[in-house]
């Protein structure tokens, strides 16, 4: 698992495909709908629409995946709902132009002036662009949303899920920055908050490689879950611990220069059935409710006593599949604070770290 490469080259391409392939059928979708208006031959519409919706997708995939957020993350949600939609507009207008003359010239035979003038005079380009801006405007507002709440969840409550309490199976792993007082008394309150803010914006990598949903930020801690059964195969949760590591260990260089301090953190990790729902009128939120997010977190306080890194309960242990490079050490079985059942406590280190 140490040998694991850093997971960014492979979620920005991902984020370009996913892009490109949702650029390609809101172009297919606009020109079917187009095609039933227009005097042109539905082929030409409809391929037009295909090719530009999947270069103006793509586009967009690759600015947002490799310059968009460094540059940008910091700004207020209205300068970037404004960025977004004049970068979006500015690559639809640029696609639009080039696809459709070209398709004009071929298709019709028209010369590149025929093309251009009916193009833009006829109304056909105010039309289409219009629409670009207006699902950009769109789009762009429902990506800050996404932010605001977590891949995934805008969606759960629109459509009901969660509104009841279901029973389900999760894996929680609370992870703790070290030090944090201390480094907090020296840099004072805002240095201290932007040290935080960097900290856990350079975990996001391994979070969304490992497809881990950002349950609760408290202070300086963060609390991820996974699917219990999405992990008994592939053991994302651990895999996700050593990604971090792996992240923050990469801009230690950065962080000793700005700030004097390098983040190092601690983890506990438990898993089992717990009630997940909605809670909240002036502010939705979903919760967990149950034992195991008790005993995650009096686990995550132990590895200091211990002298680990990362535990893990015996429970969670015995349902993850093999652990490559990584290597369980048995600590103790006792009784947690406030439990009536004694646990059974492993620290994981890399096997790497051991030789």
């Amino acid at each position: 698992m140490h040998a694991l490469p850093s997971p960014r080259r492979q979620l920005q391409y991902r984020q370009v495909f996913r892009s490109a392939q949702t650029g390609l059928l809101v172009g297919l979708a606009y020109a079917v709908v187009q095609s039933l208006l227009a005097e042109h031959e539905a082929r030409q519409i409809v391929l037009n629409g295909v090719l530009a919706g999947f270069f103006i997708g793509a586009s967009v995939g690759v600015v947002e995946a490799f310059w968009f957020p460094l540059r940008f993350r910091r700004l207020p949600f209205g300068w970037l709902q404004l960025a977004r939609t004049l970068l979006y507009s500015s690559f639809s207008a640029f696609w639009l132009l080039i696809i459709v003359l070209t398709s004009r010239m071929y298709f019709e035979g028209l010369s590149l002036g025929g093309a251009w003038h009916e193009y833009l005079t006829a109304g056909h380009f105010r039309a289409d662009l219009i629409f670009a801006v207006l699902f950009s405007f769109v789009l762009g507002g429902l990506q800050q949303i996404t932010t605001l709440h977590g891949p995934g969840q805008l969606l759960k409550f629109v459509n009901g899920t969660f509104h009841q309490p279901r029973e389900v199976e999760r894996i929680f792993m609370f992870v703790d920055m070290k030090s944090s007082t201390t480094i907090a008394e020296t840099l004072g309150n805002l240095t201290y908050s932007r040290f935080v803010q960097d900290f856990f914006y350079d975990l996001t990598d391994a979070i969304l490689a490992t497809q881990a949903e950002v349950y609760q930020y408290v202070g300086d801690e963060i609390v991820l879950a996974w699917p219990l059964a999405a992990n008994r195969q592939r053991a994302q949760c651990v895999r996700c611990f050593y990604l971090m590591q792996d992240a923050i260990e990469a801009r230690r260089a950065a962080y000793l220069a700005e700030y004097g301090y390098f983040p190092t953190f601690k983890a506990g990790l438990h898993g089992g059935r717990v009630v997940v729902t909605w809670v909240g009128e002036v502010k939705k939120e979903i919760v967990y409710h149950g034992d195991v997010l008790n005993t995650t977190a009096r686990i995550q306080a132990l590895c200091n006593e211990f002298g680990q890194e990362l535990l893990i309960s015996e429970t969670l242990l015995q349902e993850l599949g093999p652990l490559p490079h990584v290597r369980a050490t048995f600590l103790t079985t006792l009784r947690l604070r406030g439990k009536q059942h004694e646990v059974s406590l492993y620290g994981l280190r890399r096997a790497e770290a051991l030789a």
